[in-house]
């Protein structure tokens, strides 16, 4: 037996949960190199994230001309990306955007001396 509902009835049925959670990206210098360290309150990893450095802009494939990059496991942060500190390194966690598709920026900073 088949029944149907109106949309009064299943909007009276549907409940919702929302839940907030926040990534943060640091960069400073520690011995004359750039160090990145980052964080996050998700119980969860962002899809295959990454931190990366590039030298000269934002590339508009995040997965590529990285100077440096690591995986954002949070047992690898602080990370030492081995560069010398300065102004202007492009620092980025990318992301990997569902499913399984193309990296994405999630946040981003650029360095100042």
């Amino acid at each position: 037996m088949s029944q149907t509902k109106n949309v009064a009835e299943v909007a009276a049925a549907m409940q919702t949960v929302t839940k907030k959670f926040e990534w943060t990206l640091s960069a400073f210098e520690k011995q004359g190199n750039l160090w990145l360290q980052w964080s996050t309150n998700a119980p969860f990893r962002a899809q295959q994230d990454k931190i990366e450095v590039y030298a000269n802009g934002w590339p508009s494939n995040p997965d590529s001309n990285a100077k440096a990059w690591t995986w954002a496991d949070a047992k690898n942060s602080p990370w030492d990306s081995g560069l010398r500190w300065g102004s202007d390194w492009y620092c980025a966690r990318i992301a990997q955007s569902a499913p399984n598709g193309p990296y994405v920026y999630v946040e981003q900073i650029i360095t100042k001396e």
